[in-house]
This record gives structure tokens, sequence and C-alpha cells, in this order.
């Protein structure tokens, strides 16, 4: 169930908000000046639920009773509360001049969390986030103002920050994400993804040497869904393991159907950061290529430079097993991190993987040229392949070529295919290698 929908629930069923309701609405309906509005916070303690579980239900609900009175000690006369739920308070500001005063009125209750002693060792400290709505600006009723808040606390825990003010081209993004979210599982059950394949050329032969398998997701309630938006949706979920899976299977299996002259060659997949911090994964790839009967050492892990910075030693550890089995390595999207030259010297890889950024301009600026040839001499002092993604045009080729780069990737040789439309091209790329 999305947040939005348990929240419509609880309005419904909890007494506590809908007192809550009555009385906002009173405040709403009260006589004003011109100028005046109504604002509305609406606070989560985002991490009670594990202090419950860490030193105790009694201890949290203290330590949220305590938050509550601490709000009250801030409030102006004209000013009110009520608890929505354990871990949940709705604070209206009345006579507010400017959404700066929702802006200062959150800040000081996000600090009046952390101050909030949670135990006799003070060991753990309450967290706390807001969303903020505005009487007339976000809503003419108790229910539009109390919903708009709600919302824009969601948009606050989606973008990780402690405080939101209710947008309304937010809020449809919001509700969008939900809607995708909510039909992920559909989608996986349904078998409604399929891997697009984009071939990797190799820059001495202009012949297929692998492919990258990016995932096209069609839904039967939603349509085409953009391929960067469910991405990051899928990464938020509980679904990212099932996800990788299915796309482990349908690489191999994909490729265990290519042409005959294209058997050994190479099938990239996209690993999420949150995948690579387990070992599972490790265990997956065994399980996928056994199952399909395809070597092991075909497959490509790539993992962008900055979801290796993310995950830390855990994930070194896990891309070294991947390469112990078999399995290449690949750091996509290379340039864009934030590694270091000697962090990026421990890093267990096969590849390098230069941003299509650097590569479309490299041609018109100089210091992506630079980059782009400082990239090459790197990795090929590490020992490393280097692949450059975006490649459009003849003259990018060449250059490439010039510089010394391995394989290259981009719509010049092709755009990703579907898997039919792949073995065609690898066919007709094979009859070309045959008459040359």
């Amino acid at each position: 169930m999305n947040a939005l929908a348990a929240t419509s629930r609880s309005i419904v069923a909890n007494k506590g908000y809908m007192k809550f309701l009555l009385g906002l609405a009173d405040t709403v309906n009260e006589p004003r000046e011109q100028e005046e509005l109504t604002g509305l916070l609406v606070v989560q303690l985002s991490n009670l639920t594990k202090i419950n579980t860490a030193i105790g239900y009694e201890a949290g609900h203290r330590a949220s009773a305590d938050f509550g009175m601490e709000i009250k000690k801030m409030l102006r006369s004209s000013d009110w509360m009520a608890a929505l739920a354990k871990d949940r308070f709705a604070v209206v500001l009345g006579r507010i001049k400017n959404a700066g005063h929702l802006v200062l009125a959150a800040n000081r209750i996000v600090r009046l969390a952390e101050l909030v002693a949670v135990s006799d060792e003070n060991t753990h400290q309450l967290d706390a986030r807001v969303g903020a709505s505005m009487f007339p600006d976000h809503g003419t009723s108790a229910e539009e103002l109390l919903r708009n808040a709600e919302l824009a606390l969601e948009t606050a825990a989606h973008n990780g920050s402690i405080f939101a003010i209710y947008q309304e081209s937010k809020s449809q993004q919001l509700t969008e994400d939900w809607q995708i979210e909510a039909q992920l599982g559909v989608g996986i059950e349904n078998n409604e993804f399929n891997l697009y394949y984009q071939p990797k050329i190799d820059a001495r032969t202009l012949l297929p040497c692998g492919a990258e398998g990016l995932m096209r997701w069609h839904s039967a309630s939603l349509g085409n869904v953009s391929t960067e938006r469910f991405i990051r949706i899928v990464e938020q979920t509980d679904y990212i393991d099932a996800f990788t899976n299915l796309a482990l299977h349908c690489a191999a299996r994909d490729a265990s159907e290519w042409p005959e002259h294209a058997s050994r060659m190479s099938v990239a997949v996209n690993l999420p950061p949150k995948v690579i911090e387990t070992g599972n994964v490790v265990a997956s790839f065994q399980h996928v290529a056994a199952i399909w009967g395809v070597a092991i050492e075909r497959f490509t892990a790539e993992v962008t430079e900055n979801g290796i910075m993310e995950t830390g030693g855990a994930a070194l550890e896990v891309l070294q097993q991947l390469r112990d089995i078999g399995v290449h390595v690949s750091i996509d999207d290379f340039g864009t991190g934030n590694s270091s030259l000697a962090y990026f010297k421990d890093i267990p890889a096969d590849e390098v993987k230069i941003d299509k950024s650097f590569v479309f301009g490299m041609l018109e600026d100089e210091s992506s040229f630079r980059l782009v040839k400082t990239i090459i001499d790197l990795a090929h002092g590490f020992g490393k392949i280097v692949v450059a993604e975006g490649v459009e045009t003849a003259e990018c080729v060449a250059m490439l070529q010039q510089l010394g780069c391995d394989t290259l990737q981009g719509y010049y040789f092709s755009k990703p295919l579907p898997q039919q439309e792949f073995s065609r091209y690898l066919c007709a790329r094979n009859e070309c290698r045959d008459s040359a």
C-alpha cells in the first residue's frame, strides 16, 4: 500500500484524525485579516519504530510524549497542535504572513526532536521530518490542507530531506511515482519487462564484441514507462532484488539464443548499489549461468563510479568475488563520480566506461577531449579496457581510434534493440564481415 492510500484510510479510521479535521475546519473558517494565512505542519518521527525496537516501546512512547510537550511550549496563542498517531503530530499556525513562518517553525521543531532525551544514557536521538501546507494557497478546506501537508511530508521522505512545502508539480510527480511503484510487482509477475541490447563495438575491427542489456517496461496499465524513472523507483523499494534477478535471467536467456558466431559475446547487466552491498549477487550470477547454460565469463557486471563510492568497502569485496568466479566488472559513467586516483587503483574492475557527456563534446571542447584522452591513458596504465559511450559520428569514431580507445558504444552503430532485432543485427554484421 502506498503512503497516500495508508494516510487516507487512517483519516477515516483514526478518531484523532477526525477530531483534528474538525478543529482545523473551525480554524480555517475563523475571521482573519486579508493578509493573514493559516499554516499546517505535519510532523513525523521518522525513526520511532527503530527506537521502539532498540530500547523498548515504553521509552519510545515517553520520548514521543516529551516531544509533543516541547512543541506545545513553542506555540503562540493563535497556534495549536494535535497528536495524530504515536509518531505523527499536526501543528496549526494561525495568523501567519508568509511561507517563511512555516520554514522557521519546521526548523525549530526538527531541532526540538534532536534535543529530546530518548533514554537515560542519551544514546539515541529522535529524527523528525515535516511536511507543510498553507491556507488558502494550498487548499480551501481542512481535508485538502491535511492531504497536501501529508503529500509534502512524503515528498520530503522521497527526497531524503527534513522539510518540504506542498507544490502541485511535486505532488503530481509523487502520485505518478506511487502508481509506478504499485504496478512494479504486477509487471515483474506478468513478464512486462524486457532487455534491449545496444552493441559494444571493437574499435579496431568495428564489429560487435559485446552488448549492454538495458531494461524496458511496457506496462499493461501505464503503457511505456520511462526507464530512468522506474529504475529510480525500483532502487528505493523491496523489488530491487527481484528486479535484478529478472535482468540476469533475461540476459542469460537471450545471450543463449544469439547466433552461433556470437555465442561467446559478452552481455553486460547494470547492478544497483544496494544489490552490490550484499554477497547474494555472486550466487545469483552462478545460479543464472547454470540454469541457462551460459558460460559465466560472458557476463559483465556494470556498476557506476558513484555506486561504488556509496557502498564503500562492501562493494569492493563483492566486485572482487564476482571477478573471482569469472564475471567481468565494468565501472560505468566514469569521470562523473568523486573517486580519487588512490581509490581507483584499488577498484577490482576489468574495464571503465567513459561517460557519454564527455564523448559528446570531445570534438568541439578542448577540456572534454583532454579528459577523454586522460581517462584512456589512465585506464590503460592500470591494465583496464576502455569503453566510450555516446559515439554518434564517424569523426568521433576516428578520434577515439586515434586515442587508442578499445570499445565503442552509441547510436552511430545502433540504438538499443529488442532481442529479435538485435539477433538480426548480429547476423547482418556477420555477413558484412564475411563479405569483406
